[in-house]
C-alpha cells in the first residue's frame, strides 16, 4: 500500500509540492483563515491583510502562490493523495487546540 502511493507520488509533474510541503502550506493557510473570520474588520481592511499573510505562509514555506495552486490543480485530480493531505491537515489542526 506505502508502495503504491509513493509509486503515484513519483509520477507527479516537476516543481509541484510534497505531499508534506503541502500539508504544512494548507494547515498555516487554515489557521489564517480561522483567525480572519475571528476577527471583526471591514472586507476593505481583511483583504489586504489575508493577502499579506498568505504571503507570508508562502515565503516561511519557500513557495508562492503558482507553485501553491499548481499543486493543488495536480492534488485534486489524485482524491486518494488529496484526501490523505486533509486527513493530516485535520489531524494536525486538532492537535493546536
Amino acid at each position: 500500500m506505502i508502495f503504491a502511493c509513493k509509486s503515484k507520488e513519483q509520477r507527479l509533474p516537476d516543481g509541484i509540492l510534497s505531499k508534506e510541503e503541502m500539508i504544512e502550506v494548507i494547515t498555516d493557510l487554515q489557521m489564517i483563515e480561522a483567525a480572519h473570520k475571528s476577527m471583526t474588520l471591514s472586507s476593505n481592511t481583511q483583504k489586504p491583510m489575508r493577502d499579506t499573510s498568505y504571503t507570508i505562509v508562502f515565503n516561511k514555506h519557500q513557495t508562492n502562490v503558482a507553485t501553491f495552486d499548481s499543486s493543488l490543480r495536480v492534488y485534486t485530480r489524485h482524491p486518494a493523495m488529496f484526501s490523505e493531505i486533509m486527513e493530516e491537515v485535520g489531524v494536525r489542526l486538532n492537535s493546536t487546540e
